[in-house]
């Protein structure tokens, strides 16, 4: 019988203890008494220990582990920048390399400069037609590999926030034909695991590390999210360590109970939760690819771009041949339709659907996104930002130098040959043009001046 061990024992707890112990509410007793309340404990007898799980915790880990075909997996109770930050630290020493994928998540770049990681960066391929990114070469990995053998490992993101996917697979045999460690940050795939609708997991495809966050794409609280482990290649016990010293030291039951009770959930219903949910996303896709003035984009993007495949379930609408931009429209959507997307720019906005997700939400959207396309008309393309250039990075100082060094600014026209004190990015694509410690070209002035009306630069002075 399946069972959810952790949210169980909660349960109990509530029934049969009386607290004199933290949180303040009392088990709900000093709330309105909501249904999460009654989760929230804290490392009391027969509750095990996050930290050092050994009863409890322990067996709802491992459960969670068969479920998504890890040798382990840890709970994370802040998110997956926990994973993230304490994969790098945990993975290399200060001074070592690591390739990233430059379009990796902040806190990629925040556990390189508590780590005094040296990054050697990879750039996803851009997708010209829209101006957005793909997926990253395996053989732009190998190349990279032999450029710095002394690399230590590979951080891949996969799937991007519009959920392009790389080959996973191909980069994983790559890096372990070289001895590395493969970290992939595949925070918007949870659900993968749960239909073959879905790209294959990075689990499955032989990666060392994979970070995913539950709350982004199935059924669990923010914050809620797991690192996984496979092989023997990445020292778990490390980044344990690392974790501890990261994350909260009073991680919270809600989010350890609610993940726990999700698994449960998921191992009894996943084939009818899914079944009803693809066929929804499905319904919804072929009707909006009558669509004149948006675009959504599909599976015509599998193989291309080194893309290996799209999430279907992640709503990627271009606006950049109409004449409204992905802004306005969401502002229309949410003022004249309740309807709110994840994120819009000027060329795209991106809509993430769920199991949660209703019949009637997807109605909602299908009949809002055709009655705004049919008030739209052609516009002229926003070939400034789809045509960006995107020059190689030289690196004068590690991430971690340029965060403490002295800076000042100014004038970007004076700016060549300095050092960057900041990051510039521009979005779409989401990729940093410059980063701190990188050096100042005219390339990189030539495209800020045509995105941007920046008008000076932090430099760093040390």
């Amino acid at each position: 019988m399946n069972k959810a061990p952790l949210y169980q024992k909660l349960i109990e707890y509530n029934k049969e203890v009386y607290p004199f112990h933290m949180p303040g509410h009392k088990l709900g007793r000093g709330l309105d008494n909501p249904f999460l309340t009654l989760l929230d404990v804290t490392e009391v007898k027969g509750m095990d220990n996050l930290y050092e799980a050994q009863g409890i915790i322990k067996e709802a880990q491992n459960l969670m582990a068969k479920t998504f075909g890890a040798d382990e997996t840890l709970f994370l109770v802040n998110g997956s920048t926990t994973g993230v930050i304490a994969s790098i630290l945990g993975v290399c020493n200060p001074g070592d390399e690591m390739i990233i994928a430059r379009n990796s998540h902040h806190s990629t770049y925040h556990g390189m400069i508590l780590g005094d990681v040296i990054p050697r960066y990879i750039n996803p391929r851009i997708i010209k037609p829209y101006g957005l990114l793909g997926g990253i070469s395996p053989e732009e990995v190998e190349k990279t590999i032999k450029l710095y053998p002394r690399i230590k490992a590979i951080f891949i993101t996969s799937p991007t926030y519009e959920g392009f996917t790389s080959d996973i697979k191909k980069i994983a045999d790559i890096s372990h034909k070289y001895g590395k460690i493969l970290i992939v940050d595949e925070a918007h795939g949870a659900h993968f695991k749960f239909h073959s609708s879905f790209p294959d997991t990075a689990l499955n495809s032989e990666a060392d590390i994979v970070i995913q966050s539950l709350h982004k794409t199935l059924p669990a609280l923010t914050q809620s999210a797991l690192i996984h482990f496979k092989g023997n290649r990445a020292k778990g016990e490390r980044i344990r360590q690392i974790i501890r010293m990261i994350q909260t030291s009073s991680p919270s039951y809600i989010f350890m109970g609610t993940m726990d009770l999700l698994r449960k959930n998921l191992e009894d219903k996943a084939e009818s939760f899914f079944k009803r949910y693809i066929d929804n996303i499905l319904t919804l896709r072929e009707n909006l690819m009558s669509l004149n003035n948006i675009g959504l984009l599909g599976e015509e993007l599998n193989n291309q771009y080194d893309i290996h495949k799209i999430d279907i379930s992640r709503l990627v609408f271009y606006t950049g041949r109409s004449n409204k931009s992905g802004i306005e429209v969401d502002g229309i959507l949410r003022d004249q339709y309740k309807i709110q997307v994840e994120l819009s720019s000027e060329i795209h906005l991106v809509g993430i659907s769920t199991i949660s997700d209703t019949l009637e939400g997807f109605n909602l959207l299908i009949n809002a996104m055709m009655n705004i396309d049919e008030k739209l008309m052609l516009g002229k393309e926003k070939s400034d930002i789809i045509n960006t250039t995107y020059p190689n990075s030289n690196i004068i100082i590690s991430p971690r130098k340029a965060f403490y060094a002295p800076k000042k600014s100014i004038k970007l026209v004076e700016s060549i040959g300095e050092v960057s004190g900041e990051f510039v990015v521009f979005y779409p694509p989401g990729i940093p043009l410059l980063s701190p410690g990188e050096e100042i070209t005219k390339t990189h002035i030539e495209q800020i001046k045509k995105r941007t009306n920046k008008k000076t630069i932090d430099i760093i002075t040390g």
